[in-house]
């Protein structure tokens, strides 16, 4: 009987696609692991209505990234550049889980025109096109996303974002 039950639970929870999760290349180092779990839970926490449309994602260190990371949408991929301390790698890591959730979130597209306004785009801009990285909304969607899942941004800080930018993640982060 215990057998059974434990088969039904397990056929649950793969049914019910449970937790977007945060996957590891083995070459990841187990502090890195923990922080990019913890972090991974961090976002999870602040978009608790999205996890639903949010899909899985690896992670891969690297030693020679010439970025501090960077974001393969077609792979699904997150590459991070390490030695660097905690707080650097944990910014880098929201903002590029952040490229995640509006790359695999449909849903993401409802919240674009109330960001764009909260920011000061005009409300044509294109989301991902502009001449320089400081000024692509979004660029500035990741750094909001920062600033509402940590509540600091220690790098990027010559992009500025509004606080009607980070309550616009927030409220549609909790489905409002």
């Amino acid at each position: 009987m215990r057998r059974l039950v434990l088969v039904f639970v397990l056929a649950v929870a793969a049914c019910s696609g449970g937790e977007p999760q945060l996957r590891f290349d083995d070459a990841v180092p187990g502090d890195l692991r923990e922080l990019a779990a913890s972090t991974w839970d961090d976002l999870l926490a602040a978009l608790p209505a999205r996890h639903g449309c949010i899909a899985d994602v690896d992670l891969v260190s690297s030693r020679e990234l010439d970025a501090p990371a960077a974001y393969r949408a077609d792979e699904g991929l997150i590459l991070i550049r390490i030695p660097r301390t905690a707080g650097q790698l944990e910014q880098s890591l929201v903002h590029e889980f952040a490229h995640h959730v509006e790359a695999t979130c449909a849903a993401h597209a409802e919240l674009r025109p109330a960001f764009l306004a909260a920011q000061r785009f005009p409300p044509d801009a294109g989301w991902f096109d502009a001449t320089t990285w400081e000024t692509t909304p979004s660029e500035h969607f990741a750094e909001a996303t920062v600033e509402a899942v940590l509540g600091r941004r220690i790098r990027n800080r010559d992009v500025l974002i509004t606080d009607d930018a980070v309550e616009v993640v927030e409220a549609w982060g909790r489905g409002r």
